[in-house]
């Protein structure tokens, strides 16, 4: 689970980050004191879970808990105080409420237990099919997509394997015939932002990584039939006709290795 840290006072902050780094489940992506910075951190990146200690606020917890989940709806919230810890969640509904006289190992990771579990019952299954007409399927259903631009963009993302793209190669691809002045990359940005919160209203928003000015995909939370081609799988091969996101003109290039890729495969099942 990706997760950041918020906590003003140094000394718990050390000793909380050395507990949180015990617990094999956990990865520490970022630590803040400030935790209106830490708002724009998950704004742009994805984060699965966030510890704070709440004493650090300076905005009512439940105000701050709304800010976040409006980021990020499946997000994890663990809120401490000297003499508590205890859990939040969408929609405040996953309550845990320990007593903690002092922070230790033991009771840190009960609670991370108790996520483990949770992020495991609502893990969603996430999609891909790319030959033929381009759609993302989460459990089983298609997302309707309200922006043609935005699900664009993805099968764009998707189609890099998780490769980074800047907002150049954005417009290059999507645009191709606008010129990539102000008004076209004011457009991007309001394309990127569309895709995320479609995105977010599946819970899925976290495959969507923005860093640095670059954005890519997780693959590691997608299954998609050309990811399947490209690395073998003879039944993938029984489902590729030749034809690839018929409905982009950029996508026209991946054919040819598709079907050399496909070509290389022997028949035999795996």
């Amino acid at each position: 689970m990706k997760t950041i840290i918020i906590d003003s006072d140094e000394r718990l902050r050390k000793t909380l980050l050395f507990l949180v780094g015990t617990i094999n489940v956990l990865n520490i992506v970022g630590v803040f004191n400030n935790p209106n910075v830490a708002i724009e951190y998950v704004k742009n990146n994805p984060t699965d879970l966030v510890i704070l200690n709440i004493q650090t606020l300076e905005m009512d917890k439940f105000v701050f808990s709304k800010k976040l989940l409006e980021i990020n709806p499946g997000l994890n919230l663990i809120y401490m105080t000297r003499e508590k810890i205890f859990e939040m969640g969408e929609c405040y509904q996953r309550n845990i409420d320990l007593s903690l006289k002092s922070l230790n190992s033991k009771e840190i990771q009960d609670v991370m237990q108790s996520l483990k579990q949770l992020e495991k019952s609502g893990q969603k299954h996430i999609y891909a099919r790319t030959f033929g007409y381009f759609d993302l399927f989460v459990d089983g259903r298609p997302i309707m997509f309200k922006s043609a631009k935005a699900k664009e963009l993805l099968a764009f993302l998707i189609d890099r394997q998780g490769g980074t793209v800047t907002t150049d190669q954005i417009i290059t691809v999507l645009w191709e015939n606008r010129p990539n002045d102000e008004a076209t990359q004011s457009l991007c940005s309001k394309v990127v932002k569309k895709l995320k919160r479609e995105l977010d209203e599946y819970k899925i928003g976290s495959i969507l990584i923005h860093k640095r000015g670059v954005r890519s995909i997780d693959v590691s939370q997608i299954e998609c039939d050309m990811y399947e081609l490209m690395r073998g799988s003879a039944k993938a091969k029984e489902q590729f006709f030749g034809d690839y996101m018929l409905e982009y003109s950029w996508a026209e290039g991946r054919v040819e290795a598709l079907k050399k890729r496909a070509e290389s495969i022997s028949d035999k099942k795996n």
